[in-house]
């Protein structure tokens, strides 16, 4: 037991060990439902707090008072995913949604989004971009607003644009909107290969990001000190950099690097204006820079770090000196930032931890006062989350493993005995799991599951070498990490070697799968969610969809292989050809309307073990995306997986 607890290191922690309690238990739906309170912004001036609360089904924009404490319900929004909110101004509170679509006369289907305007002193919707004259009718990421304009009340889109025909190619132009009306007019023209624009309150056009995916040239340009002129190109097979933001003192673009050879997101870089790129600046060791923040036009205030507790920088110092108080007074909890007023005179926190499934609290810097706002769920009580560890393991070549551990609620260290397991591994890959309240981890930890969630190699957030171990070990090494997670719990006992589940979505399905097919004594039931089945395959509708120069291809032979190549090797790592080497039985779950991993990847997956007699279920969800936004398919994918999880391996 002590060499286990040794190799099992536990580097954080999110609340003192448990004791022995009486555990509610909350319905399922409590846990696949929405959260009741998401996507939370405080309003330029401080005075209102805006979110996205669920009611009876439904989002519903909602707003609070922060001087009263006064909750106003404001427009319910239904038949669409909510994905983020945010204030324009003071009067204008604006969210993002997005629906999958398929437009007659265009290939395939895309995740339609666009952006909508509430103005809450007169409770008006406005959908921003409606009856803009010559838009593209078929574009994804339509809503993405990147500044304010100095006219009150508008502000500046990019979006394309039909230039002559429906089948030339669209050029993607800056568009002045206005808040109430919706209607859009182009400020600034772009170019068929125009990706981003980054633009003061002025309409200055600090940069324009091009990329020709058809001769693989990258460029900027920018309009500082006079008439458009190009300041950078190079050849690249896909986007070399990523443009965030610009720098305080508006001396430089900052940037990160994604290019094959890169040193990954674990530090950013400058650009000035003249095209010269620093060295690696805010860089911190093992990390990831995880996050930026900034204001509406984009100019640079901070950075959030990765790590099973995120921690932050800001270039300011006294906000800086504010923001790491704040997270000193919960040392022991994940300090999210998810707003600030102007100035950040006030900032807005959800909290994470082991008592909490999370709490949005306001910081005043100006009292020091810390108040506490709404949870986000309030039907889930402290006593039944589980526990939520940050641990660490030796992979079977020395690698460390950063991993989440999820203990079942209210079960004291004493008896972590023999328990049964559900392995969790994330999607992405290039993604990673954290200390929070995490709704399918603590759904089993609450029904006496222990859940671990492995930071295998070719996970994000540890810094570029830990990234890139995972180049090409698809089924492989990045498996194997996943193996050696659940070994050491069940040879230091902690584990019924009897009663272990794994359970994934997206890559973390493939991973699901790639369990069942190549450790099938390991496992008593695999669920994969929206999974990878057959690796060619996918890069082949990948290719089909996007073309076969797009970046996107390009990405996903980096990280597993080239078809053409190495077509063996990704044959022998897709779990569709070693579907009669799974032991253990199958459920696959699957949106209808996936634009990112194609239903075909479930449907030729459950056809292959069929084919070899064993056992599978397939379970398809109607109007469902790849990320299931929508509560009641939630639900149904949560209810699913535990009767599933609950016949083979139930817990006592």
């Amino acid at each position: 037991m002590r060499a286990l607890l040794a190799a099992l290191c536990v580097f954080v922690t999110g609340a003192a060990a448990q004791a022995q309690v009486q555990v509610p238990h909350p319905p399922l739906e409590a846990y696949g439902e929405l959260a009741m309170v998401r996507s939370m912004a405080i309003s330029p001036d401080g005075t209102t707090v805006a979110f996205v609360s669920r009611v009876g089904g439904k989002d519903v924009i909602t707003t609070l008072d922060v001087a009263t404490n006064t909750v106003e319900p404001r427009m319910v929004i239904d038949e669409i995913a909510t994905r983020d909110l945010w204030f324009a101004d003071n009067d204008h509170v604006v969210f993002i949604a997005s629906d999958a679509t398929h437009l007659m006369g265009f290939r395939g289907d895309f995740e339609y989004s666009a952006a909508f305007s509430v103005n809450i002193r007169k409770n008006e919707l406005a959908t921003l971009l409606k009856d803009t004259r010559d838009l593209f009718p078929a574009q994804s990421g339509l809503g993405r607003i990147v500044g304010k304009y100095k006219k009150p009340g508008d502000v500046l889109m990019p979006a394309y644009m039909s230039v002559s025909s429906i089948s030339s190619p669209p050029r993607m132009d800056l568009l002045k909107v206005n808040l109430d009306t919706g209607r859009g007019k182009v400020f600034r023209k772009g170019t068929s290969n125009t990706i981003d624009w980054f633009v003061d309150e002025a309409g200055t056009v600090l940069a324009r990001e091009d990329y020709d995916n058809k001769q693989d040239v990258y460029r900027i340009f920018t309009e500082v000190s006079g008439k458009s002129r190009k300041i950078y190109e190079t050849d690249a097979s896909r986007v070399p950099f990523s443009l965030l933001g610009i720098k305080p003192d508006r001396s430089a673009l900052i940037l990160v690097d994604t290019s094959e050879d890169n040193d990954g997101f674990d530090a950013i870089y400058e650009m000035d204006f003249e095209g010269n790129v620093s060295a690696q600046v805010l860089e911190r060791a093992g990390v990831d820079i995880d996050g930026i923040y900034s204001d509406h036009n984009r100019f640079v205030e901070g950075v959030k770090y990765s790590g099973a507790l995120p921690s932050y920088h800001f270039y300011d110092p006294e906000v800086d000196a504010a923001v790491q108080s704040l997270v000193e007074t919960f040392s022991n909890s994940a300090v999210h930032i998810v707003s600030n007023s102007d100035g950040w005179k006030q900032i807005v926190y959800l909290v994470y931890s082991s008592d909490t499934p999370g709490k949005y609290i306001l910081q005043d810097r100006a009292t020091g006062k810390i108040t506490g706002l709404v949870m986000q769920r309030d039907d889930i009580p402290a006593e039944a989350i589980g526990e939520i560890v940050g641990v660490s393991y030796p992979a079977r070549d020395g690698l460390t493993i950063p991993a989440v551990l999820t203990w079942p609620a209210g079960v004291p260290a004493e008896d972590r005995k023999n328990l049964p397991l559900v392995v969790m591994p994330h999607g992405g890959p290039a993604a990673y799991d954290a200390i929070g309240f995490d709704w399918m981890a603590q759904y089993f930890a609450n029904r006496g599951y222990v859940v671990l969630q492995p930071n295998f190699r070719g996970s994000s957030g540890y810094g570029a070498e830990f990234l890139h171990a995972g180049d090409g070990e698809w089924g492989r090494k990045m498996q194997d990490d996943v193996s050696d997670g659940v070994s050491i719990l069940t040879e230091g006992g902690f584990v019924d070697p009897g009663r272990i589940c794994i359970v994934g979505a997206s890559y973390g399905g493939y991973s699901a799968l790639a369990g069942g097919a190549y450790t099938p004594d390991l496992y008593k039931c695999v669920v994969a969610v929206a999974p990878v089945s057959d690796l060619p395959r996918m890069i082949r509708d990948v290719s089909k969809r996007r073309g076969h120069r797009h970046w996107a291809v390009d990405y996903w032979k980096e990280i597993i292989g080239d078809p053409k190549a190495e077509k063996v090797k990704l044959e022998d790592i897709s779990p569709v050809n070693s579907a009669a080497t799974f032991a253990a039985p199958v459920l696959l779950i699957h949106g209808k309307d996936d634009t990112i991993v194609p239903i075909s990847q479930s449907e030729v997956m459950e056809k292959a073990l069929i084919k070899e007699g064993k056992s599978v279920a397939f379970v398809t969800l109607d109007g469902e995306d790849h990320w299931l936004s929508d509560g009641d398919t939630r639900i149904e994918t949560l209810r699913a997986m535990s009767d599933f999880v609950e016949a083979h391996i139930g817990a006592d």
